[in-house]
């Protein structure tokens, strides 16, 4: 009788055993089966831990455990004191499997999850969107064979990229590359000359880039600018005759190649240092030499940066309305110069391709830290300044469409182009 009735109760114990090993491989296989972290169930694994590295130009991760086949991270804040997204890191695996990469902080990906390089960083795609398995949660397939994979919140750019881009130009009769100065830690901030040197110019431009150091898609469309400029189309060449153009392409050199957030430093970052006396080497000399520089010209100013890293006024192309209506009204004349000039894949629109001041973000409070680049560049409407602005190019979604390296290079060249049409000669 005893043993009857054991037998029961002998056959659901093993059930729920069988079934509890079963939900634990679930579990290693698919981290999202449970629902927070500190309910995962992980079981040991005998595969090879992957070596994880930081220590390159433009890295950044602090990696908090590695449990079973998941791998714990977060970005690395340094000196900025509130969240921010920008992580680059690389991974070495010998075994032919998959890793889950879960990220212990909110938005630190992109709608398009992360993306990877397995050249070094110069060229980059975006996950396959199967592997994208939430909005802190992706999986990468190893090959194995141990070559390093470097995984980034976005496309990463450092010096090496431009320094290899700019090879191809190094005999241009058109291009001039100078220092604007030097940051603390040693390193040089060029600035890029480009004209038709041999005749005086009419109009001066200026653009800036990573004012905050993980905005790095703003290189991809200084490469298309440069690209543009530097190619043999008539209406290029004409701009060159009449033109001559600067562009500043690391403003925050150090904390680009440090793989900094550059965004909200303490105490103020390079895109708040254009007030008071500036602490930065490169904001200081675009102050006290382009007055010089323009010599009294017509000029524009655009500065090149990329919003927060997704949702509402995050995920499209626009350009930032100045509280001066004389600007605000010539930065909207450009916008509509654009949207009907661009050839590139990457459209803008009228409903979000402007951001009026008072708007969203873009209000007065915003420069209680210091005066921006375009807020600075505005004191100069009545001294010949044509148009100012602040352009916002998406990481990785554009009105539905995914960005890419290239379809950036191709933006740059219809922002270009735009300009070309906007003045008149």
């Amino acid at each position: 009788m005893l043993l009857n009735k054991l037998i029961p109760i002998l056959f659901f114990t093993t059930i729920l055993f069988v079934s509890h090993e079963l939900l634990s491989q679930e579990e290693l296989k698919n981290p999202l089966r449970v629902g927070t972290t500190n309910k995962l169930n992980f079981a040991n694994r005998t595969a090879n831990t992957p070596t994880i590295d930081s220590d390159f130009p433009g890295g950044n991760v602090i990696i908090e455990k590695i449990l079973g086949d998941t791998i714990f991270f977060r970005p690395d804040l340094r000196d900025t004191p509130s969240e921010w997204f920008y992580w680059c890191f690389t991974v070495k695996n010998t075994s032919h499997k998959k890793w889950f990469f879960k990220a212990t902080k909110p938005n630190v990906l992109t709608n398009m999850g992360a993306a990877y390089s397995t050249d070094g960083g110069y060229k980059w795609q975006w996950i396959d969107q199967e592997n994208h398995l939430g909005s802190d949660l992706f999986s990468f397939n190893f090959s194995g064979d141990g070559k390093p994979v470097r995984l980034s919140m976005g496309m990463a750019y450092t010096q090496k990229n431009f320094d290899t881009f700019m090879l191809k130009y190094n005999s241009s009769p058109y291009i001039k590359k100078s220092v604007l100065s030097i940051t603390r830690a040693g390193r040089e901030v060029e600035q890029l000359l480009i004209s038709d040197f041999k005749t005086k110019p009419k109009f001066k431009v200026l653009f800036t880039a990573r004012a905050h150091a993980g905005e790095m898609m703003s290189n991809y469309i200084i490469e298309g600018m440069v690209e543009a400029l530097l190619s043999a189309d008539a209406s290029m060449r004409l701009l060159l005759e009449n033109a001559e153009i600067m562009i500043v392409p690391f403003l925050d050199k150090d904390g680009v190649e440090q793989g900094d957030q550059g965004k909200n430093r303490s105490p103020r970052d390079h895109n708040r240092d254009y007030s008071g006396e500036s602490i930065y080497t490169s904001t200081k000399a675009i102050r006290e030499d382009i007055p010089e520089w323009l010599a009294g010209l017509p000029w524009i100013g655009i500065d090149l940066h990329n919003p927060w890293i997704k949702g509402e006024n995050n995920e499209w192309v626009y350009f930032v309305g100045n509280e001066d209506q004389r600007i605000s009204a010539a930065q909207e004349k450009f916008v509509n110069t654009l949207i009907k000039s661009q050839k590139g894949p990457l459209k803008m629109d009228s409903k979000t391709g402007f951001l009026a001041f008072g708007t969203a973000w873009n209000k007065g409070s915003n420069y209680e830290q210091g005066y921006s680049f375009s807020k600075w560049a505005s004191g100069f409407f009545d001294e010949g300044l044509i148009m100012t602005s602040t352009l916002e190019f998406p990481f990785g979604i554009n009105n539905g469409q995914v960005v890419t390296q290239e379809k950036a290079r191709l933006f740059g060249k219809d922002l270009i182009f735009a300009l070309s049409e906007y003045v008149d000669f």
